[in-house]
């Protein structure tokens, strides 16, 4: 099996490289010795893409990505041209280094040993892989391939805020608790357009969309409980015209086990297509990145790429 490994040593703030001798040791026990020519360190954003492109046309039959979900969003990003795989066979791998290892956590692969293991079986899953357009921040488009979640709204600026506060960054998964209490006291819904596949738009007032393939993101967020990550859709959820102390003790505070969506101002339906719009200035997000703002949308595609689990 020829395998590549790709490490973000900047994923979790830093902590990855601090971490790298040991997650390379317990790799090393189920794949022997890794030389120089098996491991590349990214050292720019966007990085991973251009190394898991460059593995594929090697012809890599397997990538181990070292890292969180972004991490793992930029070896996807590389793999994939005009809706299609460069290397329809390949097997993607995730050795959980991040802040967000959702599909570590999803496939029960947190423990570093097990995930480890997993990096190397011969047992796979498939995964659904989504397209999402939106804008720049200068209004140029913007296209990005996702396997976790697209979200807009209030739930994309907790995630812009807290991942561009210098002092904040350095708190790790803490960073992001204080920015949802800061953010539900500050953000106002928005009126958007949203249209479920072949169906007509709809105006709503929302203080957040979300689009999820897998049951949670984030540091152990349950978003979408039970959500099928290869089941062909997404599951959205919207969260209506929620006042701020409603969004922070009803929404905010119940995300981590999924209860939010006991909320009556909160919908969850199925669908493979969606498109997303506002007169508003609103930012999406895919797989925990900023990708812009709206207009969004989110088209599942039609095929799906192997993950290795135990």
């Amino acid at each position: 099996m020829k395998a590549r490994v790709i490490v973000n040593p900047q994923a979790n703030k830093g902590n990855c490289a601090r971490r790298w001798p040991q997650i390379k040791a317990e790799l090393e026990k189920n794949m022997g010795s890794l030389s120089q020519a098996d491991v590349f360190m990214t050292s720019a954003p966007n990085h991973a893409s251009e190394l898991a492109r460059e593995a594929a046309s090697n012809g890599c039959e397997r990538i181990i990505s070292v890292g969180g979900d972004g991490t793992l969003n930029e070896v996807l990003n590389g793999l994939i041209v005009d809706n299609r795989p460069i290397a329809p066979g390949l097997v993607l791998a995730q050795v959980p280094g991040g802040t967000s290892n959702e599909l570590s956590r999803s496939f029960g692969h947190l423990p570093l040993a097990d995930a480890c293991r997993a990096a190397v079986s011969r047992n796979v899953r498939p995964m659904d892989v989504f397209r999402v357009e939106a804008r720049t921040h200068s209004g140029l488009p913007a296209t990005r391939y996702g396997f976790v979640l697209a979200i807009a709204g209030a739930a994309a600026t907790i995630s812009w805020r807290a991942q561009r506060a210098p002092l904040l960054k350095r708190l790790g998964p803490l960073s992001y608790v204080i920015m949802t209490v800061i953010t539900t006291f500050t953000y106002v819904p928005r009126t958007y357009r949203i249209a479920f596949d072949d169906e007509a738009a709809t105006k709503l007032k929302l203080w957040s969309v979300l689009a999820c393939s897998f049951d949670g993101a984030g540091e152990g967020l349950a978003l979408a409980p039970g959500a099928d990550s290869a089941d062909g859709h997404l599951d959205v959820i919207t969260v209506g015209d929620v006042g701020r102390w409603e969004a922070l003790t009803q929404i905010a505070l119940k995300l981590a086990d999924g209860s939010y969506l006991s909320n009556p101002k909160t919908t969850r339906r199925k669908a493979s297509r969606l498109a997303i719009d506002s007169d508003d200035f609103v930012l999406a997000d895919v797989d925990g990145e900023n990708l812009g703002k709206l207009p969004m949308r989110i088209e599942m595609l039609p095929f799906r790429v192997s993950v290795a689990v135990l």
